[in-house]
């Protein structure tokens, strides 16, 4: 029940330095783009009340094709491949101290999904361009269409303006619906607008703000997931309209002696659920010679409850309801290492993360460890290819 609809504020802001001769794309070059991800959820700590404990493990296979038609235009096709096993968190029940004791999904999933990505963008130089983009996604038991376009627009030598839009369709159709009470089919619409500066401030660093405007209508809650309130079981229930809101800070600072470039993002977030997230991303670029280039990096998140989160409660949940440890208060520490080599036209990748959840790591602190936060560790291995 996931895909990835296309992050136009984050092709937005990605501030990329000037393009060398040597490195920039000519008439009829292609660029070819593989990644092998392993994403491996650990298991839960404490023994699940029911079900298993083995939580997802996600194989996913990537390639990307860049071609450029002439000195302007360029298209773009992804396709992504997907194979998904394990057992996620279904609901929370109270033990004799009140404490939540996780309920895990009774079977395995296995489930596989398929996408495809198209898009071509236009350069017309002095920093102007524009470009569209499209895709579709299926799986078992969801679809999703998706397309956006963005523009950009150098207000002077050292400011551009970037703005655009994105849509998609969703529709999902949960397996197992008449034996556990869940819906047969739903749909979902969501909305995305986006703004963004950058500003040069000099030959070494750049700088960018950007805010991004989010609505989802339709089926918003996870059929997938029940709630225990005054005795009585229910069906995951969260309101039909989501208004999301993100403020995105990036700022590149090039160290020409060193060799090296210091990224630095900040986050924030907020939406009309009651959600409030900050997230603090560093990362450092440092050529090692002969070609090689380690990148490493560390993430700090952390979020406020929705209104309507709750493990379980003793009366009638009322309305709207949900234990989903996404929407609970909680926080993240992440880090990851990136080693790329690089063979003339061919650049081989291989990274690491490791991520972990915790009340702990919640600014101000969580009221309690939910069971079902998530820790894994995902690697990756690739390779990057240029032909003439």
């Amino acid at each position: 029940m996931r895909h990835k609809l296309a992050s136009l504020l984050a092709a937005a802001a990605a501030l990329s330095a000037p393009v060398s001769p040597a490195t920039a794309a000519g008439d009829g070059d292609t660029r070819v783009s593989y990644r092998y991800n392993d994403y491996d959820e650990d298991a839960l700590g404490d023994a699940p009340l029911d079900g298993s404990a083995e939580r997802f493990h996600i194989r996913t296979q990537q390639l990307n094709v860049a071609h450029t038609l002439n000195d302007q235009d360029e298209l773009r096709l992804g396709l992504t491949s997907e194979l998904m096993s394990g057992a996620s968190p279904w609901f929370l029940f109270p033990d004799e101290d009140g404490q939540p004791l996780q309920i895990m999904s009774g079977a395995t999933i296995r489930e596989s999904r398929q996408q495809v990505d198209v898009g071509w963008e236009r350069d017309q130089g002095g920093g102007n361009g524009f470009g569209v983009s499209a895709g579709y996604s299926d799986e078992d038991d969801y679809r999703a269409i998706y397309f956006g376009g963005e523009r950009r627009q150098a207000l002077s030598e050292a400011l551009t303006l970037g703005f655009g839009a994105s849509y998609s369709s969703d529709s999902i159709h949960p397996s197992d619906a008449p034996a556990f009470n869940r819906v047969l089919e739903e749909h979902k619409n969501t909305a995305s607008l986006f703004v963004s500066l950058a500003q040069v401030l000099d030959r070494s660093r750049v700088v960018q703000a950007g805010l991004q405007v989010t609505q989802s209508n339709g089926f918003l809650s996870d059929p997938y997931k029940r709630f225990y309130g005054g005795g009585n079981f229910f069906n995951d229930s969260r309101p039909e309209r989501r208004t999301q809101a993100a403020l995105l800070l990036r700022y590149r600072h090039a160290l020409t002696q060193a060799d090296a470039a210091l990224h630095a993002d900040y986050r924030y977030a907020q939406d009309s659920w009651g959600v409030h997230s900050h997230t603090f991303e560093l990362a450092w670029y440092q050529s090692l010679g002969a070609d090689w280039k380690l990148v490493p990096g560390v993430r700090w998140y952390t979020q406020d409850a929705a209104r309507f989160h709750a493990f379980f409660t003793d009366d009638d949940p009322g309305e709207h309801y949900s234990s989903d440890y996404r929407l609970g208060d909680y926080g993240a520490l992440s880090a990851s290492l990136d080693l790329r080599k690089r063979f003339g036209r061919v650049e081989v990748v291989a990274a690491i993360t490791r991520y972990h959840s915790s009340s702990d790591y919640a600014l101000g602190g969580a009221a309690g460890d939910d069971p079902g936060l998530v820790s894994f560790t995902q690697a990756s291995l690739g390779i990057d290819l240029r032909f003439d």
